[in-house]
């Protein structure tokens, strides 16, 4: 009995992963690399693969500049070298986000997540 029990949630399981509408697909964008494609053609290449979500490392200007208008919902991370001063003082955090963030956040510029 116990097996049918685990072989029906299982299927139940698998039936409503697959009835689970995707609402967008993202992927990471590293742009630390000895041969990077140009920005560009990286947003471009997102775009035409329905890519609409991209999560980056660092607000790389050339990215960060790429996506403004595309459309694409971006993520940017905090480099992981400075976190310890993140954490340390708060004002740090405001100060990167003004800097790295802000710049890129009007109409027709990047859609920050």
């Amino acid at each position: 009995m116990a097996r049918l029990v685990a072989a029906v949630l299982v299927v139940a399981v698998a039936w409503w992963a697959a009835a689970v509408e995707v609402k967008g697909l993202g992927v990471n964008w590293g742009t630390q690399a000895s041969h990077p494609l140009p920005a560009k053609a990286v947003v471009q290449l997102l775009k035409d693969n329905g890519i609409t979500k991209v999560k980056l490392f660092d607000t790389d200007f050339a990215a960060m500049s790429a996506l403004a208008g595309s459309g694409i919902e971006v993520m940017v991370a905090i480099p992981n070298v400075m976190l310890s001063d993140m954490a340390s003082d708060p004002s740090n955090a405001k100060d990167w986000v003004k800097r790295n963030v802000k710049r890129y956040a009007f109409d027709g510029g990047v859609t920050i997540k």
